[in-house]
């Protein structure tokens, strides 16, 4: 069973770094060469169909990955790899909280100016990429983690 828990949470925390990636890249560029109230109008629209995937994808992995950290104690590397890929993902899903939550339902709600509201997609896209990065290097330790597994 720990495998299959390991695959899982592997291969869902490479997904969601994908899903970062495109929702930076794609999405994120988009939105950013838009004019701030038809960018609000978009993202009002682009939401709700890019966070049913994004969920799908995060909690097997977050589950999983809980899992792993708790059927690992007796292994001290491996337990501490994967306490590492988990405290990515919840460092992630503390920002997602703390900032882009809110803020989407404030541009969903078109409750911001102009200026506003572009500020707060710049700093949204800069907290985005932190996300990023800290999702991949918890992929890493993932990896790391089942590797050091099944060479014990």
């Amino acid at each position: 069973m720990k495998k299959y828990l390991a695959y899982i949470s592997i291969i869902g925390i490479a997904a969601f770094v994908g899903n970062m990636l495109v929702i930076g890249f794609g999405f994120g560029a988009f939105w950013q060469s838009l004019e701030p109230m038809e960018f609000m109008k978009q993202f009002t629209l682009q939401f709700p169909n890019l966070l049913p995937p994004t969920m799908g994808i995060l909690l097997p992995a977050l589950l999983a990955t809980i899992a792993l950290v708790i059927n690992s104690k007796g292994q001290k590397e491996v337990h501490k790899n994967w306490s590492i890929a988990l405290a990515g993902l919840v460092i992630a899903c503390t920002i997602t909280t703390a900032y882009h939550l809110p803020t989407n339902l404030g541009f969903m709600e078109s409750e911001y100016s102009a200026e506003v509201a572009t500020s707060k997609l710049n700093l949204w896209m800069l907290l985005h990429w932190v996300r990023t990065v800290v999702v991949f290097i918890a992929a890493i330790f993932a990896v790391k983690a089942f590797e050091l597994s099944t060479n014990n």
